[in-house]
């Protein structure tokens, strides 16, 4: 597992030193978010990716024409065919999380994750991001999180700092 992280990483940061200009990363995210929404929403298509049997040449064809067809960035067709060719497509939703994560942390931007039972609305959500971003001096970024399991409550993890404040936990300490 560790070495997969570590392949994502890699792969992550190649993308973004691929394309320093700022226009053109914004172009290959919104190309990587397509793709990877072309990928979960067409099973034939993620099933022929993932199959062992299809060698990457036949893959990378395929691949190239569908990613002309949606008029991607030169940048990111050529990075999808790379990974095809070296046997990485299956991890491009990881590279794609990696690739992500490293450009919040370029532009300064924490990520701080939000459990709750519930969805948070628009306002809760927006006091929150204020209030954590005031009391951290951080510039924050919300991942949001639905988990009904904890019951209520809010789970809230900053870097490796996790602050559980949910019913579930609350229950788990009084022995039930």
């Amino acid at each position: 597992m560790e070495n997969i992280n570590e392949i994502c990483i890699r792969y992550a940061n190649a993308l973004i030193l691929s394309s320093q200009e700022e226009n053109e990363l914004k172009k290959i995210t919104q190309n990587f978010e397509h793709f990877n929404k072309v990928l979960k929403t067409s099973n034939d298509l993620s099933n022929y990716i993932k199959n062992p049997l299809v060698n990457s040449q036949k893959k990378s064809l395929v691949l190239k024409k569908i990613c002309k067809s949606f008029s991607y960035n030169q940048f990111f067709q050529g990075f999808i065919c790379v990974l095809t060719k070296h046997g990485k497509i299956n991890l491009q939703e990881k590279i794609f999380n990696e690739f992500k994560r490293i450009i919040d942390f370029k532009g300064g931007f924490t990520e701080i994750i939000v459990t709750t039972s519930e969805p948070l609305n628009k306002d809760l959500e927006q006091k929150l991001k204020k209030k954590l971003s005031e009391s951290l001096k951080l510039k924050v970024k919300l991942t949001k999180i639905i988990d009904k399991d904890i019951i209520g409550g809010i789970i809230i993890k900053i870097r490796s700092i996790m602050i559980d404040n949910s019913i579930k936990s609350k229950l788990t300490e009084f022995g039930i």
